[in-house]
């Protein structure tokens, strides 16, 4: 059986410990959070062992990304950073790092700089012993240049991002593509309009979640079902009048639906 798995953002509203064990009651199995505060980071591993739950990836930072297809000090600060995230990984055993590959539409074209920059990166997880799972965006170029490239390297593999597939991809399909490389997923839904990235629950937008299931099935993919989920941190932010058990019920129960869906689709 598939496990499950969710965010845990630093400004949730009914604070990390509260909503770390709520998520653990309600029957999660893994999390993951950003990956550059290594406090942060400290704490939700010391969380992680306190309820049972598997601290699975990081989110390696993703502004400025863009400038890794360059070679300046820019595109060096930034691999520094990523660089980071791998740190962490490897010293609280997290076993994958997802990093974005560009950013907005006007990102830059495929380069020689940016093919060795994102070599360096992935060499650099490889000696940590830490996989890489890169995450689709907007633009197919890069993300087809980088899994050619690591055409047979275990330690390079696809995040899918069910959300951003419907809002910034124009209709295209990743899962289709780069199915057989999945070894993450960022699951959450939208209203399928472009520059639409809600982060909503599942089963709250306009995802067609029985097409979602029917692509992980056909993809062999018996990974984790990860949701990424904008966390209220406010009380006006949307889900913010419920209790922090409330909500991790709500969210185990959405992504659980999945789960069961992409069982009945390997029946089928």
């Amino acid at each position: 059986m598939r496990k499950l798995g969710i965010n845990i953002d630093p400004g949730v509203i009914w604070g990390v410990e509260s909503f770390a064990r709520a998520v653990a009651a309600a029957g999660f199995d893994c999390v993951f959070t950003m990956g550059t505060d290594a406090e942060y980071v400290s704490r939700i591993s010391s969380l992680c062992r306190e309820t049972g739950m598997k601290y699975e990836s990081l989110h390696a930072p993703f502004h400025g990304i863009n400038a890794m297809w360059f070679n300046d000090e820019a595109a060096e600060e930034m691999l520094a950073k990523l660089c980071l995230s791998v740190d962490l990984a490897a010293q609280h055993e997290i076993p994958i790092v997802v990093a974005h590959l560009s950013s907005r539409d006007d990102a830059p074209h495929v380069t020689d700089a940016g093919i060795e920059n994102f070599t360096r990166f992935v060499d650099y997880a490889k000696q940590k012993g830490v996989k890489v799972a890169f995450e689709n965006q907007r633009k197919l170029g890069n993300i087809a240049v980088i899994f050619e490239l690591f055409e047979n390297d275990p330690f390079v593999g696809f995040c899918w991002d069910v959300g951003h597939e419907k809002c910034f991809a124009y209709g295209r399909e990743y899962m289709p593509l780069f199915g057989k490389r999945c070894i993450y997923t960022h699951i959450h839904d939208n209203h399928c309009v472009h520059e639409g990235d809600e982060h909503l629950l599942p089963f709250d937008g306009a995802i067609d979640y029985e097409k979602t299931a029917l692509q992980i099935a056909k993809a062999g993919y018996r990974g984790t079902l990860t949701l990424e989920l904008a966390l209220p941190e406010s009380p006006t932010d949307r889900y913010a009048d419920l209790t922090a058990p409330e909500y991790a019920q709500k969210a185990f129960a959405a992504v659980d639906r999945i789960r069961q869906m992409c069982e009945e689709a390997e029946k089928a």
